[in-house]
């Protein structure tokens, strides 16, 4: 057939392949209160676990070798792998890194803050119109929240603990969400035993064996590369065990303080990030945010936009090439296809003054998968086991013949020197045990057998890259191009828990499929529908209750294929329509090989609509319905959140000169004055206008609410009416001097576009600033320093409501200013309506901004 489709717990693979992590940092100054409890570990001392277990014998070299110049293409002889170095001075945080000691932590938190925390979630819509918006210029945004918490762990209490949710797209979920905690967020220098002020609780959705992580942490470190140390703990909230977590060390100045000379240097995240012009934006600056210096990152797009051996001299004096190989080397063999060289995602890197960038491991929870080709997004079809090469760095580098001879020998001296069979069984033996002990009881089978593939995982794997590598190593094959878009419609009809048969192909049927108009022959088909299962959750993420309708059949060469829809239960009603783009529907078609258990394709539908003639969810309850979609191009987007209002904008430029301390006068316009002022590329008289600038008051706090001693800079004007219209940036005092350049989404600044209605005192109207630059060319905080400068930005005017289809009327609303925004709704039925899961926001394309109705109400 054109393309094939289809079904159930194959979904993880969606979103999975396509993005996870995101760890947003904070570097927010807090008053000095001193811990509840001494700072002494509980648990193993730092002394018993000086000397953590090794898989096998690289360690870090004391000093990293160079970087290997340009090679000859035919007759390039191999760097040696890195050697091990002399035993470290034990770190007295290791201690709540040990393998065998669960860390028990207790969260106590308003049920409000932890509703509102646990709902926050990004969905494959918002990802979408992010990107759509855009076009990967920019970092993804933080969509979190920092809540304050009482946190014990190990029987130590700390009081004002900054706790918010992490997770980038397939990790999230509401009854069990990823976590951070910063001890320090509110309290200076408060620390777990003196030594942990931060700390990454993974919920490990995406590897239900909850091995992967530390297992894979472990390998990196014993080939020499700088990771993350990671152990286990247990999580309750208010009293409420959510069960066993993955513990991970957080890359921030402590851990490049134990793997570098100095911790001084620029620090970066990758995120759908690579060095090219497409993907560059998107990488994200997590040290030195207000040093606007990407000179470094551009030299790496330049060496590798060079094709000549000139250009692979220029990469390796930026990137320590050597180490690279080992990086590269080692994401290959645990099989790391969502990490920077097999899908340009979840990876860190870091260069110290002066010295080459280091690439370092993240999000490694989906790794030990390689075959079956994980990655529906990579546009490669059966990629080769031995080498991952999708990105930049990889594909220039194995593209050249002498290169490639230096990465397949680096594999194998990796291979030979961390891939010892018997000690990595053990490891997997050791954490399935802790598992199985400390894992809520109803996960524990799940976990067990999701083991059994790291176990195969790891038996087979040496042997299948020295074939793959013999006689020599493949070739990376280029991206398939991308089609044209596929239209499907499909008419079906099953029973509500016939997902759950033993026998899948006596439960429902296709009534018929159509693909671009042409009717597929359909010998063994079924249709089936249930509670999505924990893997498909990853096509709506962080909502819970979603039902799963799939339709499903063999080909004659024993292939499965089939496409799968999601949505909350409380919208499977006869009679529903649901539109792929407006409401809370989503999936795609996929195909799984003969023989094998895993999908070789993943595709998304882009559009389409979902009808209902019959449907429930009570057992065996008919469920009798029509899907017509669209596969491929860009997403199609309905009369909701997602409509053409969102792509509306207003692009403002204004040059103004003041002085510091002015918005303090009682003549506001007799302090500062607008040069230029263009809406739209329309210039605008500047008559009237007025500029000021000073400590940013309470309410304009709310702009940037993690950040102290914040200025504020405004222009505005008085109309003839009594009406007051303006914009106000602001930013952290210490950003304000002479020549200094910030960038929305960059850097810490930000502002919007208000009105204040003739006599009143509080703004009816804010727009905030999407994207912008302010440039400085004077400033300071001296009384009456000058300030002098110029602002150019966007705003979205994308606002809307958006409610639910069955009379719910938007009776009131006022907007008074936070806490005093609040509006009404009123039940024009007679029914009862269930808002549990929907959200309401002044933006709803401003994901921090959206709040979810609690359930129940």
């Amino acid at each position: 057939m054109h393309r094939t489709l289809l079904i159930v717990g194959v979904l993880a693979i969606f979103v999975l392949a396509l993005l996870i992590i995101a760890c947003g940092s904070d570097d927010t100054p807090a008053q000095s209160v001193t811990t509840t409890a001494p700072p002494t570990p509980v648990g193993p001392t730092a002394a018993q676990t000086a000397t953590p277990p090794r898989l096998a014998t690289p360690a870090p070299t004391a000093e990293p070798t160079p970087a290997p110049t340009a090679l000859p293409t035919e007759t390039a002889a191999p760097t040696p792998a890195p050697t091990p170095g002399e035993p470290e001075e034990a770190d007295p945080s290791d201690a709540y890194f040990a393998m065998d000691w669960v860390l028990e932590v207790s969260i106590e938190i308003t049920e409000e803050d932890w509703d509102t925390l646990r709902h926050q979630t990004r969905t494959f819509g918002d990802l979408m119109a992010e990107i759509e918006k855009y076009n990967l210029s920019q970092p993804f945004r933080d969509i979190y929240t920092w809540f304050s918490a009482t946190i014990t762990i190990d029987g130590e209490t700390h009081t004002e603990v900054g706790v918010r949710k992490k997770g980038f797209l397939g990790s999230q979920s509401e009854a069990k969400p990823s976590l951070k905690l910063r001890l320090d967020k509110y309290v200076d220098d408060q620390a777990q035993g003196g030594v942990i002020e931060r700390m990454t609780l993974n919920n490990s959705i995406q590897d239900p064996s909850m091995v992967n992580t530390c297992l894979v942490y472990k390998i990196f470190a014993a080939a020499g590369l700088p990771s993350s140390r990671c152990s286990f703990a247990t999580v309750s909230v208010n009293g409420k065990d959510l069960g066993l977590y993955v513990h991970v060390e957080e890359i921030k100045k402590p851990f490049l303080t134990r793997h570098f000379d100095s911790a001084e240097g620029n620090l970066f995240e990758g995120t759908i990030s690579d060095f090219t012009s497409t993907h560059r934006g998107t990488i994200e600056k997590k040290t030195n945010e207000d040093e606007n210096d990407w000179l470094d990152i551009d030299a790496v797009v330049a060496a590798l936009q060079d094709p000549s051996d000139a250009g692979l001299q220029a990469l390796g004096d930026v990137v320590d090439l050597d180490r690279f190989l080992s990086f590269w080397a080692t994401e290959a063999l645990v099989g790391h296809w969502d990490g920077y060289t097999g899908g340009r995602n979840n990876y860190h890197f870091y260069r110290e003054p002066d010295g080459p960038f280091v690439f370092i491991p993240w999000g490694v929870d989906g790794t030990f998968h390689l075959e079956d080709d994980p990655n529906p997004f990579d546009g490669i079809s059966n990629p080769p086991p031995s080498v991952l090469a999708l990105s930049a760095i990889p594909n220039r580098l194995y593209n050249n013949a002498g290169w490639r001879v230096k990465y397949a020998s680096r594999l194998k001296e990796i291979l030979e020197a961390v891939w010892d069979g018997e000690e990595l069984l053990a490891s997997v033996d050791e954490m399935a045990a802790i598992v199985h002990k400390y894992a809520l009881p109803e996960v524990r089978d799940a976990a067990a057998n999701d083991a059994q593939r790291v176990r195969k995982f790891i038996l087979k794997r040496k042997g299948e890259i020295l074939a793959d590598l013999t006689p020599e190593p493949p070739e990376w094959p280029e991206p398939e191009p991308e089609g044209e878009p596929i239209a499907i419609t499909n008419k079906f009809e099953t029973t509500w828990g016939s997902n759950k048969s033993a026998n899948p192909f006596e439960e429902g049927s296709i009534i018929f499929l159509l693909i671009d108009e042409v009717e597929e022959p359909l010998n063994i088909a079924a249709a089936l529908a249930g509670p999505a299962r924990p893997n498909e959750q990853a096509l709506m993420p962080g909502v819970e209750n979603l039902a799963s309708l799939s339709t499903i059949y063999l080909g004659e060469d024993g292939a499965l294929a089939g496409m799968t829809l999601v949505m909350p239960m409380s919208l499977l009603t006869e009679g529903a329509t649901l539109v792929i783009g407006q409401d809370r529907v989503a999936g795609g078609v996929w195909t799984i090989p003969p023989g094998g258990t895993e999908p070789d394709s993943f595709e998304p539908f882009t559009g389409g609509t979902l009808e209902l003639s019959k449907a429930g969810t009570g057992l065996d309850a008919p469920i009798v319905g029509a899907f017509t979609g669209v596969i491929g191009g860009s997403l199609i987007t309905g009369p909701g959140y997602l409509d053409s209002p969102r792509n509306e904008y207003l692009t403002t430029v204004v040059d103004f000169e003041t002085t510091w301390g002015s918005n303090k006068s009682a003549d506001p316009f007799q302090e500062g004055t607008v040069t230029r002022l263009l809406h739209d590329d329309e210039v605008k008289s500047v008559e009237g206008y007025t500029a000021i600038a000073g400590l940013a008051g309470a309410d304009e706090q709310l702009l940037l609410p993690d950040v102290e001693d914040l200025a504020s800079i405004a222009a505005f004007s008085l109309d003839a009416d009594g009406a007051l219209a303006g914009m106000t940036f602001v930013l952290p005092i210490s950003r304000l001097t002479d020549g200094v350049t910030l960038v929305i989404g960059k850097n810490n600044i930000a502002g919007g576009i208000w009105g204040i209605p003739p006599g009143g005192s509080e703004p009816d109207l804010f727009l905030p600033f999407g994207a912008g630059t302010l440039e400085l060319s004077k400033a300071g905080t001296e009384p009456g320093a000058a300030i002098v400068g110029s602002f150019s930005g966007s705003i979205d005017l994308g606002i809307s409501f958006v409610t639910a289809d069955y009379g719910l009327i938007i009776n009131e609303v006022a907007a008074k200013g936070d806490p005093l925004d609040w509006f009404e709704l009123y039940n024009a039925t007679d029914a009862v309506i269930d808002l549990s899961g929907f959200v309401v926001a002044d933006d709803l394309t401003d994901a921090p901004k959206r709040v979810a109705f609690p359930p129940g109400r």
